[in-house]
């Protein structure tokens, strides 16, 4: 199936920020009516918030699965897709995405599970060397007609018939952020006065490692629900009594593949692959400043 490019010459606001643009055509769906009745006969509250709220849709999801493919790419080129109310018609939402090579834009109706394009989307005509997954994102977009969320962090676009077109996840790790101070390293519990402060927005970690002041970067690993990693970690070299400790911990967060949220928001684990936690944290309170 190949998705039809034609430029949209009324578009002047859109060809100027990206350049010339393209239609994705919707492959035409038989029209047979699928008439979605709202009885809510065996379905539990759980299940209709899930599917049914276009409220929960909205948001940042990273594309994880198209067509049965996994992305396999991490970081600013990673293939999106924005999904935002648009509160000039209510009941629509607008979707802002990018495949991997070009910016796309179009709207879409949302209903009891079900999507249905409210004109056709737009694209940039960029053309990229290594652009993987660009034609396969464009026409699961274009086939989409429904949806699920199996949980508040995943959603799944279907095709007519229920198959799934493309997966997606929010990488919702913002819970980490702020400062916080390290009470166990290894199922240990220590000492040590570890106090760190985390921004994954700016990809930051800074604080007290026990003995040295710390800096570094944080990687938001999107292959993953909840993937993080601690790269190009720095320290001062003071020694101190208890430099063991802060040694555990630099090992500890080289290890870090994701996070956990905790019983309350004043706590969180940093975990390794096998999902184990290697650090546990709780938060400082606003008054508590973090040495560095």
């Amino acid at each position: 199936m190949k998705s039809n490019i034609i430029t949209a010459a009324g578009l002047s606001v859109i060809m100027l920020t990206l350049g010339s643009c393209s239609s994705l055509k919707r492959t035409p769906a038989t029209t047979t009516t699928t008439t979605t009745t709202t009885t809510t006969t065996n379905v539990t509250k759980t299940e209709t918030a899930a599917n049914t709220t276009p409220a929960a849709l909205t948001g940042e999801w990273s594309i994880i699965e198209v067509d049965g493919q996994p992305v396999k790419v991490n970081g600013e080129n990673h293939p999106k897709l924005t999904l935002k109310p648009d509160e000039t018609r209510p009941g629509t939402i607008d979707v802002i995405g990018y495949n991997g090579c070009n910016y796309i834009n179009g709207v879409w109706t949302v209903g009891t599970g079900h999507i249905t394009p409210a004109g056709e989307f737009i694209s940039t005509m960029m053309a990229c060397p290594d652009a993987p997954y660009e034609t396969a994102i464009n026409l699961a977009l274009s086939n989409t007609v429904t949806y699920t969320m199996p949980s508040a962090d995943e959603l799944s676009l279907k095709a007519q018939g229920g198959r799934t077109v493309m997966k997606l996840r929010k990488q919702n790790i913002s819970f980490l952020d702020g400062a916080w101070k390290v009470t166990s390293i290894d199922g240990q519990t220590i000492t040590a006065d570890i106090r760190i402060v985390i921004d994954t927005a700016e990809g930051r970690i800074h604080g007290n490692a026990g003995c040295n002041v710390l800096n570094g970067n944080i990687i938001v690993n999107l292959d993953k629900g909840h993937g993080i990693e601690f790269q190009n970690l720095a320290t001062t070299r003071m020694t101190c009594p208890d430099i063991a400790t802060e040694q555990a911990f630099l090992l500890a967060l080289e290890q870090v593949s994701t996070a956990m949220s905790g019983k309350n928001t004043d706590s969180a684990s940093l975990c390794n692959a096998s999902g184990s936690p290697v650090i546990t944290m709780v938060r400082l309170a606003a008054n508590e400043l973090v040495d560095e």
